[in-house]
């Protein structure tokens, strides 16, 4: 698809444009664009894209109060392979996109003008951004205090989300639940049944440290590290907000990836437009495990200089297998981790040892 528009999720009016991701810090945020309202034929291809980086400085975000614990029916945003799920926002039935490449969690226009949220503003001056394309000026946020949200057996207190005035999140989503909100439960998903299983958080057994990915927090998001085509190690974002995944173009020029089998798309970004690659890798490992010929984009953009990542691996890999993140540090091999990321791919018996 030469040529094609590749559009960012929360780029359109309907959940099947939402293809992309959400990452940062506390209050930094990944976010697509609302320039144009695609076509279903321009997406039916599309990856997951990046627009800007939205950078909160010096404000005070409280921590959301958490209790109880789940297992929650997930359903796949139209036309990708992220996951959204249901609960209740104060009065309001919500359905939001589970992302841990979202550092703080994101709400629609229509979710505040329905529950009239009160909201801070951020100034300018407590705000730094990169961003793909050169269109936008300025960008503007509204912090809002999040009304009790229940998910099942699950509650949330206190928490708290953005609203950017820009950005157009589709028809039929509240928002983004990011990592403030996530990392305060170990998370089971099994793709396959559609679930998602929030606990109290627990530390990694001893049993498991051999075949646990560790993970690195940055910026309130989580890092791991892989090998691409038997080269590396290179470090990427997981997220799964991202229906695939991207590589830098400092990554693909070390790779020597072929130049034939590249194919020019077009990224169309918070702030406007900026050319990208896809393409194939012959594999990518993840510790133990592999996915071979999987498709990427290549992308030239500050976001993932800022995050100083090789790239952003999503749910064309993640997808495969049934995955239980922790966010509780422990010790592997003398060196302390942030947290731990097993994986079983979706086939195979698994033991969870507690």
């Amino acid at each position: 698809m030469n040529n094609a528009l590749q559009f960012l999720r929360l780029c359109g009016k309907s959940p099947q444009w939402l293809q992309g991701f959400a990452g940062g810090m506390t209050a930094l945020l990944l976010m697509g664009g609302n320039l144009c309202w695609p076509t279903r034929a321009e997406v039916r291809h599309s990856l997951p894209h990046a627009g800007a980086i939205v950078q909160l400085q010096g404000l005070d975000v409280p921590q959301p109060r958490v209790k109880g614990a789940a297992t929650l029916s997930l359903q796949r945003l139209e036309q990708t392979q992220v996951f959204t799920t249901v609960g209740m926002l104060s009065y309001l039935p919500s359905r939001f996109l589970i992302d841990t490449g979202a550092s703080t969690s994101m709400l629609s226009q229509e979710t505040v003008e329905t529950l009239k949220l009160a909201g801070t503003t951020i100034p300018s001056d407590r705000l730094s951004s990169a961003v793909a394309g050169n269109e936008c000026a300025s960008m503007n946020a509204t912090l809002h205090a999040l009304p009790t949200l229940k998910m099942d057996a699950v509650e949330i207190r206190g928490a708290s989300a953005l609203r950017f005035e820009k950005t157009a999140i589709p028809e039929g989503l509240s928002g983004v639940m990011g990592m403030d909100i996530l990392n305060h439960f170990d998370l089971q998903f099994n793709p396959a049944a559609q679930t998602l299983q929030l606990s109290a958080p627990t530390a990694l057994p001893a049993s498991m440290v051999a075949s646990a990915i560790p993970l690195r927090q940055k910026l309130g998001v989580f890092l791991a590290t892989v090998t691409i085509n038997s080269q590396g190690p290179f470090t990427m974002l997981l997220d799964t907000g991202a229906d695939g995944t991207f590589i830098s173009q400092p990554l693909a020029s070390r790779l020597n990836l072929d130049a034939r089998a590249r194919h020019p798309i077009q990224i169309l970004g918070f702030c406007g437009l900026e050319p990208a690659e896809r393409t194939q890798i012959s594999s990518l490992k993840l510790q133990q495990q592999e996915q071979r010929n999987l498709e990427v984009v290549i992308l030239s953009s500050p976001i993932l200089k800022l995050l100083g990542v090789d790239g952003i691996l999503g749910q064309n890999f993640l997808s495969k297998y049934y995955q239980y993140w922790r966010f509780t540090p422990y010790s592997s091999g003398g060196i302390s981790q942030d947290g731990s990321l097993l994986l079983w791919p979706q086939n195979a018996n698994k033991t969870l040892n507690r």
